[in-house]
């Protein structure tokens, strides 16, 4: 099956089988449904992310990455590389509501790419103190330089290098865990082994947001080991974006799948 018809079928299932705050007797998940997905407020850092993002799509420059599966360096086109592996404009904005509505002292995102999904995170809360790992070093110095444009790089650390060597670094120096964006190796042991290791330094209040976990056969594997895990008590997938908490607040185990309500309009009660 090509990936095009694997993630069509995918979001086809997810969308079945997946419920709109109507059906959602949590009043936590209903607030992150309502934040998530049904806010529709706009905010002024939205402008100034597009704008750089619309001038990275406009260029012809080619930018060296490297590829840690082979040891190799590549020349892509910026523009290409920035529509194939930047958030997009509703996963951006779903960032930065997440980062609005917890308020973390301090983020983790491992895989800052050309820095979209770090400017929205470090948009969302101006005195989180970000931490952002990046494993090329031309992608980092432009993830750097575009925080820089948006004025969002104090308190704000781009790391190039492979996440094996600048993962367990990085939580040290943060110690106590917030958030957590996981964007990077798109693999299930590579997954798992993030997110293991970001258990070390998490606290009950943390929050696991993963991207792409509908992605592949892969990544679905991943996800549902994540939900399994004996620490997790509640999982919330948009989609888009598929967070994990460890909270024992959450006494029973939970898993939902949401979509906006205008997509199941029908779905008022």
């Amino acid at each position: 099956m090509s990936a095009f018809w694997f993630r069509a079928k995918s979001f086809i299932q997810f969308y079945l089988n997946a419920d709109t705050k109507y059906q959602l007797h949590s009043p936590f998940v209903f607030e992150l449904a309502e934040t998530v997905l049904e806010d529709k407020r706009w905010y002024y850092a939205f402008r100034d992310i597009e704008r750089i993002r619309a001038q990275m799509l406009a260029s012809n420059v080619g930018i060296e990455i490297r590829d840690y599966g082979t040891g190799q360096d590549r020349i892509e086109m910026l523009s290409k590389l920035v529509k194939r592996s930047s958030s997009s404009v509703k996963q951006g904005r779903m960032l930065f509501r997440l980062a609005n509505l917890f308020q973390p002292a301090n983020m983790l995102e491992l895989g800052s790419s050309a820095g979209i999904g770090t400017m929205y995170l470090k948009a969302g809360s101006l005195h989180s103190q970000l931490l952002s790992l990046e494993g090329s070093e031309k992608l980092a110095e432009l993830a750097r330089i575009n925080l820089e444009i948006a004025g969002l790089e104090n308190g704000t650390e781009v790391l190039a290098g492979a996440f094996e060597k600048t993962l367990l670094p990085a939580l040290r120096s943060l110690q106590n865990l917030d958030f957590v964006f996981v964007d990077g190796n798109h693999q299930m042991e590579a997954t798992l082994q993030y997110f293991e290791q970001c258990l070390s330094f998490a606290h009950e209040k943390t929050v696991f947001v993963f991207d792409d976990m509908h992605w592949s056969t892969d990544m679905k594997k991943a996800w549902s080991k994540i939900q399994a895990h004996d620490k997790i008590s509640l999982t919330v997938d948009f989609y888009e974006l598929s967070l994990a908490f460890i909270d024992p607040a959450f006494k029973q185990k939970q898993h939902f799948r949401i979509v906006p309500s205008f997509w199941k309009i029908w779905k008022v009660f």
